[in-house]
């Protein structure tokens, strides 16, 4: 079921905005950085609809992010200290977002490397901040791997329709900036 919100409050209606979507203000330019606690119920029937479709293909869809996964890991797997997402034995991992860790020393840091894809037009995504560094959480100190991780680690493109060159792209700014910043 649908509801309605109607208010002549425009705090109010900024508020109840955020809220609905995961606690991302409008006006927030990190990605994927909430500045509250919120939430994101809401689905149309076109959004059910297309769910539904993709349900329908998700063995297919599941076996080309695998394949996208397996790419970059075979091109990028010889990068010293750099690592992918683990499959360990008796798991299968969906590959919904391949991620690459750089190493502590080997000077690549998210925001480096991000700026190196936006210079190439390329649409890469950040790790994701650890919770507790999100403003409407107390602070945990001892989270430092996830707090180091997140600084040094970047989600790659892994749209199931990639090209062969795409992955290219993105597989040599990858191999450019670790070699610039080993050099």
């Amino acid at each position: 079921e649908g509801g309605m919100f109607v208010t002549n409050d425009a705090d109010l209606y900024e508020t109840v905005l955020t809220l609905s979507n995961h606690g991302r203000s409008r006006v927030q330019t990190k990605q994927f950085w909430p500045d509250m606690v919120g939430f994101k119920y809401k689905i149309s029937n076109i959004q059910a609809a297309l769910g539904c479709a993709q349900m329908e293909r998700i063995d297919e869809l599941i076996s080309r992010k695998r394949e996208i996964l397996k790419f970059y890991k075979s091109r990028l797997n010889n990068l010293p200290g750099l690592k992918m997402n683990p499959e360990p034995d008796g798991v299968l991992n969906g590959a919904w977002m391949p991620t690459a860790v750089f190493g502590r020393d080997s000077g690549v840091t998210a925001k480096k490397i991000r700026m190196d894809f936006s210079k190439e037009n390329i649409d890469a995504r950040v790790f994701f901040h650890p919770l507790s560094s999100l403003p409407m959480f107390d602070d945990v100190g001892k989270n430092v791997v996830a707090s180091d991780i997140s600084g040094r680690a970047i989600n790659l493109p892994s749209y199931h329709d990639m090209s062969k060159s795409d992955l290219e792209r993105v597989i040599d700014v990858v191999q450019r900036r670790h070699a610039k910043t080993r050099s």
